[in-house]
């Protein structure tokens, strides 16, 4: 959220000029002051009856209905304040901000360059002019309207804070944690600490992005101290702990999932909020076991309910519907479509709240794999399709995920250094490949492409069974490969997620897994060399490369 002023960071005089000469005006003023904006409105309604080219009056109207939620109703007010006094840059400032709360984007930047033209040194308009600019996706542009302000009033924290949002957009989280704590400098004014909250938890995400979850620790924490047991603050520390492997406090702290807005599926918001029981209060039950999050979630955490079924009178688990066939493998756990009727059950757990409820800790991750098991039927219609090609090894490969991993995906033109090693054929585990890579794909012969036959992950479990090993970036095939014991090399975004930990090249969650990471710089250069050259030495630190 950025800062936009005045309706929201604080609250500027609604004229630029003076207006005690009316009483019913400074009677409109006062009512404004004590919070009473009803009676303000009405005082003003009764004002521009007898008086209906008060600009005074029609200025205050337009900020007043703007700062109820009035937006629309603002305008007619605000126009004619604008066309009564054109030369009033405050004017057509806050004509923008009622433009701008209507999401009209480019009435709104046209008003604030008309404050602008009539002001020059008017800051919020020059601040709200970026935010309009970044909401249209011109960050760099958006850049040079903050810094029109700061250089109008240095050390503006709104401009501060919003260009730091804008650097964040543009990938320059050191820059923008220079921002960030540019505000955090100087105490917050009257009306200020929730807005300061946000640069706390703004700051806490690019030092996430800047892989400095130490300092992301230290911001969360202070964002909790000025607001205690805030479920964002917490969920958000106990990401960077988790990340850090301390699962003792991260466990606990995820539990504030649930509180996070947008979280939760429309369904659920009226129902009460899932709570983690204890082991024992699972131990001899009727489990039922909720799925969450996305399809590597299930796959990664699917392993507790294996281990819950040793404790349980029962164990049952809700999954995705292509999910269904290859978990229902699992030796001592029923696994039924999501949207079936659930099963009688004496207590309900949701997935990801298990590795708290079992106590994992970081030295007792449940590694054991496979714990996953593909038809047999398949891998071999598989490994018969595919065939034994002497010198040859088959890899399959994944660098594009959906929109919720789009961030760790890789541009297919990426991946000409790995195509071209020979004595390799890759074969694409993504159901389908994105239109604007098919030319690409098509040129490369050595990347086989199974579109149409990876109907669930029951098929693409199969085939990556028939394979030598797996390629793949962090989604949901990652664990896939990880579950079914197969050897996997991972490559990551330099932010990766908290479940891959920091700088190791290994994965207490996957022991087939090698991990390759983006350095600072961010590419995949480094990466992809770094997988070519374990895969053309054969040495790819796993027990085998194959079998």
């Amino acid at each position: 959220m950025e800062f936009r002023l005045s309706h929201s960071f604080r609250l500027d005089p609604p004229a630029s000029r003076p207006a005690g000469r009316d009483p019913a005006l400074a009677a409109a003023e006062a009512h404004r002051a004590a919070g009473r904006p009803d009676a303000a409105l009405a005082t003003l309604a009764a004002l521009l009856i007898r008086a209906p080219d008060s600009l005074p009056a029609l200025h205050l109207q337009g900020v007043l209905l703007t700062e109820t939620g009035a937006a629309e109703p603002a305008l007619a007010p605000l126009r004619r304040a604008a066309a009564l006094a054109p030369e009033d840059g405050r004017v057509h400032y806050h004509l923008g901000n009622a433009l701008l709360a209507l999401d009209r984007l480019a009435d709104a930047a046209a008003a604030y360059r008309a404050a602008i033209a009539a002001d020059p040194g008017l800051a919020d308009a020059h601040n709200n002019l970026g935010n309009v600019l970044r909401k249209q996706g011109r960050e760099v542009a958006a850049l040079d309207a903050y810094r029109a302000a700061l250089t109008h009033r240095p050390g503006f924290a709104p401009a501060l804070y919003n260009m730091g949002l804008a650097l964040g957009q543009l990938g320059e989280h050191a820059a923008a944690i220079d921002c960030y704590r540019a505000v955090l400098a100087r105490p917050p004014g009257p009306g200020e600490a929730e807005k300061y909250r946000l640069v706390r938890e703004s700051l806490a995400a690019s030092l996430v992005e800047c892989n400095d979850h130490a300092g992301a620790v230290e911001a969360c924490r202070a964002w909790l101290a000025m607001a205690p047991g805030a479920a964002l603050a917490e969920w958000n520390l106990g990401l960077s702990l988790l990340m850090q492997g301390d699962f003792a406090e991260g466990w606990r702290l995820y539990e504030r999932r649930w509180e996070i807005e947008g979280f939760r599926d429309e369904s659920e918001r009226d129902q009460p909020l899932p709570v983690a029981p204890t082991l024992a209060a699972l131990t001899g039950q009727r489990v039922l076991i909720r799925r969450e999050q996305g399809r590597g979630d299930l796959i990664q955490f699917a392993r507790y309910a294996k281990l819950l079924s040793r404790h349980a009178a029962c164990v049952t688990l809700t999954a995705y519907p292509e999910l269904v066939a290859l978990l229902g493998r699992m030796p001592g756990v029923a696994v039924i479509d999501e949207a079936a009727a659930e099963p009688a059950h004496d207590v309900a757990v949701s997935l990801m709240s298990l590795p708290l409820v079992l106590g994992t800790t970081l030295a007792t991750v449940p590694a054991s794999v496979p714990y996953l098991t593909p038809d047999p039927a398949l891998v071999a219609a598989w490994r018969a399709r595919l065939g034994a090609v002497p010198g040859v090894r088959q890899v399959g490969l994944c660098w594009w995920g959906s929109d919720h991993s789009r961030r760790s995906s890789i541009p297919v033109e990426e991946l000409a250094r790995l195509l071209d090693l020979p004595g390799f054929r890759f074969h694409a585990l993504q159901p389908e490949i994105p239109a604007a890579q098919r030319g690409f794909v098509a040129s490369r012969p050595e990347l086989v492409t199974h579109e149409g036959e990876l109907v669930d992950f029951d098929a693409t479990a199969a085939l990556i069974a028939a394979l030598d090993l797996v390629v793949t970036i962090d989604t949901s095939v990652a664990h896939l490969a990880g579950a079914l014991g197969r050897p996997v090399l991972i490559l990551l975004r330099y932010s990766p997620d908290w479940r891959w930990l920091r700088e190791r090249t290994d994965s207490p969650w996957y022991p087939t897994a090698r991990l390759f990471r983006q350095g600072p710089e961010r590419d995949w250069a480094g990466p992809i060399r770094d997988v070519r050259a374990a895969l053309a030495a054969g040495a790819t630190g796993l027990p085998t490369l194959g079998g």
